[in-house]
């Protein structure tokens, strides 16, 4: 079985990315009070800080491929939200920039347009897009609210 950290390297890899040139990346088994509990990963944007949730199905599945880097589309996913929060780093909290960012990671690193995952992404995108203008609009919010510290994280 792969380490966690053999798998965000990985991830790394695929995109082409140095791992000095990553921000600072936790990587942790559960997500804490007050994230969604869909959430992939998220970001402590006062400490710059981007956290990966590691008992995902994308972590569990690429830890447990035969090769290193083996399973390529558990990897994919994992690069996605690595962008995803990256984008929120540099971008601040808009969703629609961040999963913009997290589906063209997903074509230059070999997914196609009409795959599982591009198209999971897609929805999660317009579902998340929905709440945010139902929210806006009712200025009521049924789910859980992130800190001024966090974005809501990458379901």
């Amino acid at each position: 079985m792969w380490t966690v950290t053999a798998v965000f390297t990985c991830a790394l890899e695929l995109l082409g990315r140095p791992q000095a040139s990553a921000p600072r990346v936790e990587l942790i088994e559960r997500v804490p009070p007050g994230i969604s509990a869909l959430a992939t990963g998220y970001v402590l944007l006062t400490e710059k800080r981007i956290v990966l949730i590691t008992s995902t199905p994308a972590f569990v599945q690429a830890r447990h491929a035969s090769e290193r880097c083996g399973d390529v589309e558990a990897i994919r996913e994992i690069a996605g939200v690595f962008v995803h929060e990256e984008w929120h780093l540099t971008h601040g909290v808009d969703e629609a920039g961040a999963y913009d960012a997290q589906m063209i990671a997903l074509l230059q690193t070999g997914a196609n347009a009409d795959s599982r995952l591009f198209h999971k992404i897609k929805q999660t995108k317009l579902a998340v897009l929905a709440g945010a203008k139902r929210k806006a609009s009712t200025g009521v919010t049924a789910g859980m609210q992130a800190t001024d510290e966090r974005s809501q994280g990458t379901p």
